[in-house]
């Protein structure tokens, strides 16, 4: 079925698009390890046969993009008359022995290279030659497709909650689109002379806010700022092309009763560990700064019984006191900066992205991220890495009969940050995707071993187990 109109990307999505440079791509991507032993008839063509089927119910992954010349302005969504699902996954084999870090060696690699934009927006990657007789599948999806809560709602089609099942149990109608088609010429310029208007209104607007709240804090009339002041650590730099996967996995119940014990969220245990791991690992390469590190968090602005799959997300940026030495007092203090962000994210507090996106075309901010890339340890730096949370199901999945084991999240390096913390809770465990810029951060790995020990010394801090921090 093909729509009457035309579908221009939203703001929200098409800063995804603009932000991208040569060094920095805007997907999201997953390494999901799957155990077939629970479907005997499990291959890599029933795998293929049910991932068309399922795509069917999702229009938006057969559109592709069709760009304004110079990027002045949004881009839009179109049919992809030449679309063949088939195209988009592909065949591969891990290096024997088939471990882990094999697997995060091959999926990064997979994630270096960039979509494209020619085609629709996504790919899927079968891997076999996992150890214990697994596989694996590599999924990278464009960040202005879908947001990440939209994204991991649409395991609701892909996958499935016994193995045999032959249809999804639930499909929101709002994944029944109907295809957009092609903008005309008028429409192309019309839409580009209002939209152009409606950002330079928007850039005065956020310019004269961001002068307002300079001179409230210089005559001291408005409340100190949660972040100061954001030191430089040996992970933020000038961003190369190359990425590395490394994973941890924390139990789910162990930060539930932290949670309980100390009436705090899981989101702030979560941090407290991040903490606690990057403290730890920056203190024994003696670079751990006198300031807190200063963390990014997507929050979503999306309603709850809003199922759209436009990106609706903002950013809050909090300390998460990598210089307390305290474990307990260091759960405090997230505990309070992170009600604080949430009250000012509430408040409308400023979020670059979101003005960027209102108020410069996608061609000038394509221009003006590459500068900050090209800038390196000299450009602004709004946060040292970003951690991103998201909720996957508390129940197994299992996806063309075989059932998903370990979610290894991927996410997009932003400009100066050379790491990226992405969080699934997934049935009784909580895994962790740590993607980093392997020049800065060479020992990925190394890092991940941080974090359990990090839940371990929280565990312990919270049984009046006396502990010395590091």
């Amino acid at each position: 079925m093909t729509s009457s109109s035309a579908y221009q990307l939203p703001d929200g999505d098409s800063v995804f698009l603009a932000m991208e440079t040569d060094v920095s791509k805007a997907h999201i991507g997953s390494l999901t390890l799957l155990d077939p032993s629970s479907s005997p008839d499990f291959s890599f063509a029933g795998f293929v046969d049910h991932v068309g089927k399922r795509l069917e119910l999702v229009p938006r992954f057969t559109w592709k993009l069709k760009e304004v010349p110079l990027g002045f302005d949004n881009p839009y969504w179109v049919e992809n008359p030449d679309f063949d699902y088939r195209k988009h996954i592909h065949r591969i084999a891990v290096p024997s022995p088939g471990s882990v870090q094999e697997l995060a060696k091959l999926a990064s690699y997979l994630h270096e290279q960039p979509l494209d934009r020619s085609r629709s927006l996504w790919e899927l990657w079968f891997i076999e030659g996992v150890a214990d007789g697994k596989c694996a599948l590599y999924m990278k999806v464009h960040h202005c497709l879908m947001d990440g809560a939209s994204g991991a709602g649409l395991s609701e089609v892909l996958a499935d909650l016994t193995p045999d099942a032959d249809r999804p149990m639930v499909v929101p109608e709002v994944y029944d689109e109907a295809t957009p088609r092609e903008p005309t010429s008028w429409e192309l310029l019309r839409n580009g002379l209002r939209n152009d208007s409606n950002r330079r209104r928007a850039l005065v607007g956020h310019l004269g806010r961001g002068l307002k709240e300079m001179a409230l804090e210089a005559l001291g009339q408005s409340e100190a700022p949660l972040v100061d002041e954001v030191p430089r650590v040996s992970f933020n730099g000038q961003l190369s092309k190359r990425r590395g996967l490394a994973y941890a996995s924390l139990p789910l119940e162990k930060v539930k009763d932290l949670k309980k014990h100390f009436d705090v969220k899981v989101n702030d245990v979560v941090l407290a560990v991040v903490s606690s791991a990057l403290r730890r690992y920056l203190r024994d390469r003696d670079e751990l700064p006198e300031q807190p590190l200063v963390v990014m968090c997507p929050v979503s602005t999306r309603a709850a019984d809003d199922a759209k799959l436009e990106n609706q997300i903002t950013q809050m940026s909090l300390p998460i006191a990598t210089d307390e030495g305290d474990p307990i007092a260091r759960l405090a203090e997230i505990h309070a900066n992170s009600n604080r962000a949430k009250e000012e994210v509430k408040a409308g507090s400023f979020d670059i992205l979101n003005a960027m996106g209102e108020s410069l075309s996608p061609g000038l901010m394509s221009m003006l991220v590459g500068a900050a890339d090209l800038a390196g340890d000299s450009g602004p730096l709004p946060g040292n890495f970003v951690v991103s949370n998201v909720r996957a199901t508390p129940v197994p999945l299992y996806l063309a009969g075989a059932r998903v084991d370990t979610l290894m999240p991927m996410s997009v390096l932003a400009t100066g940050q050379g790491l990226n913390v992405t969080v699934v809770s997934y049935c009784d465990k909580i895994d962790i995707g740590l993607t980093v810029d392997p020049e800065m951060v060479p020992d990925a790995w190394h890092l991940a071993e941080y974090f359990p020990a990090a839940l371990d010394e929280l565990e312990s801090a919270a049984e009046g187990v006396v502990h010395r921090a590091r």
